[in-house]
């Protein structure tokens, strides 16, 4: 089987703060392959976003710093990478699309400006050319009239539209890999429907690999090849996406998937009790142990390592074998 595209080992990032030191990713493991579209889901501050901002190593330092493990994109370890190289290595072979784009975007200049920046910056082109790149691209994601998009500023667009723009100039270079963190979070049912779409298409039309950051369990059905399951700082399971919605093998994992409207029994809307642990000062052994109705000692002393449950399904849970959760 060959390599991972991106092969996230052992990361630990934290951040300085006044109440002291916040562990917000510890020990975090994490593999995408070439092609897939790999799904990041959990609960707001579980340290999603932080970590799809480690690998473009866009994280604010300070407050912010990595203070372990590897990120191995084609082989390279993006850490111990020079700065050149690393600024070299943005947009052209790794991109980011962020939550929120009307925050991405600069509003004093219009789309045109911005999009032709990121092709002169990474590619020998006249003005003409990136242009015309431009205009391709973004007819790509089916932007209607791309030549007044190209002349419009961003607030003359609406938020789909922006959302578009995003991707856009993400992958106007050909990236190998698509960071997105949540960039459908603002949009309605239907514009969220309509980005899908022309990311899976995009996906495999370009041969283009994703790591989607979300909360939503029903993007991870409708997009994800791959998903893992991301909890105060640590992948706690990881399984395609057949496996992790018929036997979902964490507590923290069928939480989710209960409170997703429709599938929780009785037709009540189910809540996961508690809250996501303060990450300054996180409980000892299994992080989701004073939120888990099955916990024993050894969840509450010992941290679990990950099982292989079946081939592409793993899970850090010490019930896993008590009980035989499968």
């Amino acid at each position: 089987m060959s390599a991972p595209l991106l092969d996230i080992r052992d990361l630990s990032v934290s951040f300085r703060t006044y109440q002291g030191r916040a562990h917000v990713l510890d020990r975090a493991c994490l593999t995408v392959n070439r092609g897939e579209v790999m799904g990041l889901v959990g609960e707001t501050g579980c340290g999603k976003s932080v970590l799809s901002r480690a690998v473009l190593r866009i994280i604010p330092s300070p407050p912010g710093s990595i203070d372990g493990g590897e990120i191995l994109f084609e082989g390279r370890d993006l850490l111990t990478l020079p700065r050149t190289d690393m600024r070299r290595l943005r947009g052209e072979r790794i991109s980011m699309i962020f939550q929120e784009p009307m925050n991405s975007l600069n509003p004093v200049f219009t789309v045109g400006n911005q999009m032709r920046e990121v092709v002169r910056a990474h590619r020998k082109a006249s003005r003409s050319e990136a242009t015309d790149a431009c205009l391709e691209m973004l007819a790509a994601v089916r932007l209607p009239e791309p030549g007044s998009v190209l002349r419009a500023y961003p607030h003359e667009l609406s938020g789909g539209m922006r959302q578009r723009v995003m991707i856009a100039m993400a992958l106007i270079c050909n990236p190998s890999l698509l960071l997105a963190d949540e960039p459908t979070t603002a949009l309605d049912v239907t514009v969220q429907g309509q980005i899908l779409a022309i990311l899976a298409e995009l996906a495999e039309r370009q041969g283009l690999s994703i790591l989607f950051v979300t909360h939503d369990m029903g993007v991870v059905a409708q997009l994800c090849n791959r998903v893992a399951v991301m909890y105060a700082g640590q992948v706690v399971e990881v399984a395609d996406v057949q496996s992790i919605f018929a036997r979902p093998a964490h507590p923290y994992t069928r939480g989710l998937i209960a409170s997703i409207p429709g599938r929780s029994s009785g037709g009540e809307l189910y809540a996961i009790p508690g809250s996501v642990p303060n990450p300054i000062d996180p409980p000892p052994g299994c992080r989701f142990h004073d939120r888990c109705l099955k916990a024993t000692g050894d969840c509450r002393n010992v941290a679990p390592e990950m099982i292989r449950v079946v081939p592409d399904h793993s899970v850090a849970c010490h019930l896993f074998n008590q009980d035989g959760l499968s």
